[in-house]
């Protein structure tokens, strides 16, 4: 789930608000909507099961954690999808709020893709809400839209 967040080296940088030290790097899946319904875990599409887990995840960190910067995210969305365009990212240090539109490589069908994510940070947290939205198109010309929504939290839990 996101690569907004990386690791800088293991000496304190006063520019950036999460500070060096251990932190506990947390995925969770909050929800997934089709159509504006809410699904069950039974009751999410096999096609989806691949990315829903890719959500839950943890593991502990030894760093400093780091909002990365426009070129950085872009670049990584550029291997993972085609045509991908950032159409915003909003930051001010503290904050983050970004949108982007892409389409997944090679999935035989016409699928447009939106992500939009949410975060704050500070010293001793960081947090990202965010939201994978796809409209898929079916070859009877019906469409259906479904939101796989995570959150990805990072308190910091001690020094190294």
């Amino acid at each position: 789930m996101l690569m907004l967040v990386g690791c800088a080296p293991r000496q304190d940088d006063p520019s950036n608000p999460p500070r060096l030290g251990q932190w506990h790097d947390r995925t969770i899946l909050t929800g997934v909507r089709l159509n504006d319904r809410a699904l069950k875990d039974e009751e999410i599409p096999s096609e989806l099961r691949g990315v829903i887990d890719g959500f839950n995840k943890e593991k502990s960190v030894c760093g400093e954690p780091r909002l990365r910067e426009k070129p950085e995210i872009q670049a990584m969305l550029d291997e993972k999808f085609d045509d991908c365009a950032m159409e915003t990212f909003d930051t001010d240090g503290s904050t983050l709020s970004a949108l982007a539109r892409c389409r997944p490589h090679d999935t035989g069908q016409d699928i447009q893709m939106t992500v939009r994510v949410d975060g704050r940070t500070g010293a001793e947290h960081l947090l990202l809400d965010v939201d994978g939205i796809a409209r898929l198109t079916e070859k009877t010309g019906g469409n259906y839209v479904v939101v796989v929504s995570g959150r990805r939290e990072i308190p910091r839990t001690g020094d190294c």
